[in-house]
């Protein structure tokens, strides 16, 4: 004999001979739902019923005189994991286990099952959707923000290997503009392989994106605000178109190839924030296009985070997607 759950059979046997006895000694009262609970200390067995409580109530006698009555009317000898059953307490059934057959049990079960021992399966399988981990794309993701996808891979396992059949799902739900200029600028550089971690090389995207489309908003404005001579205003927007020059100086360092595509692509639109904002008005129209070049760049992202836990030797199933 093997089992997934060897205790599941010594708790089934618990329930059966206990059954039995009640019919045998109150065929004529109707018996309670049997509630078997594991008691707070070892020395009180390894599951105890209370069931002589509820029958006080209806036979008017003393629950541990019930208690008595029932032990003497069990019969164990053909359930091998039982040891013994006692009275205790006030009125409590204690049921122990046979732990010499109990563990051969065990062990055999754990030899002839191998990995799937423990996987008990439910009666009554389910579709289950399992949504975690909306990580944010703009910036490479760290071991620190693995905390939900672990809660969220292990519940998702622990309901597979119960027979539940489970979709792990990664909603994008609203856009928003950051996804947009990544998405923006990813498709201006021709959608190209990550060179280097993913995660990383999308948050230089978005960086170096973001960094040219403010530079030429900026720009703009300084114009608009010189033709109606405003000096306070020139002054203040000139400050700021200084303060991300230096930022593109940085930028252009760190990512010189990334930096001189996308400022030579990005120059070609006369209205690159117009752009960004029909990539978000497509996608929440439902367009293939813009869906299928978001869901890209979070892929991406997702990618190097998984390498990011790999690393700690941590390994995530793959997710389904949802919008």
């Amino acid at each position: 004999m093997v089992s997934v759950n060897p205790f599941a059979e010594f708790r089934v046997g618990c329930e059966t001979v206990l059954k039995d006895a009640l019919k045998r000694l109150y065929p004529q009262i109707s018996i309670p739902s049997l509630l078997l609970e594991s008691p707070p200390s070892p020395e009180f067995g390894e599951l105890s019923s209370s069931v002589c409580f509820e029958l006080a109530k209806q036979t008017g006698k003393k629950p541990l005189e019930i208690a008595e009555q029932i032990v003497e009317a069990i019969d164990v000898s053909g359930f091998p994991l039982i040891r013994s059953v006692k009275a205790a307490g006030e009125g409590y059934i204690n049921f122990y286990v046979n732990f010499e057959d109990f563990s051969r049990l065990t062990i055999e079960s754990v030899r002839a099952l191998d990995t799937e021992y423990g996987y008990v399966k439910t009666d009554k399988p389910r579709k289950i959707i399992v949504e975690h981990t909306s990580v944010n794309p703009i910036h490479p993701i760290h071991i620190g923000q693995a905390r939900n996808p672990m809660l969220g891979d292990a519940l998702a396992r622990i309901l597979k290997a119960n027979g539940h059949t489970v979709f792990r799902h990664y909603y994008i739900d609203d856009v928003g503009r950051q996804s947009a200029v990544i998405a923006y600028g990813y498709e201006k550089l021709g959608r190209p392989k990550p060179v280097g971690k993913p995660d990383s090389f999308i948050g230089a995207i978005y960086a170096v994106t973001s960094c040219i489309m403010e530079i030429q908003r900026l720009k703009k404005e300084v114009g608009k605000a010189k033709e109606l001579s405003i000096s306070e205003e020139v002054s203040r927007l000139q400050r700021e178109l200084d303060d991300w020059t230096s930022v593109a100086a940085d930028l252009n360092t760190r990512f010189p190839k990334i930096f001189a595509r996308l400022l030579d692509e990005i120059g070609k639109d006369k209205d690159p924030e117009f752009q960004v904002s029909n990539l978000i008005q497509g996608y929440e129209a439902d367009e293939e296009k813009a869906k299928r070049l978001i869901r890209e760049v979070c892929q991406l992202c997702l990618q190097g985070f998984k390498e990011t836990l790999g690393r700690a030797g941590i390994t995530l199933d793959s997710w389904d997607w949802e919008s």
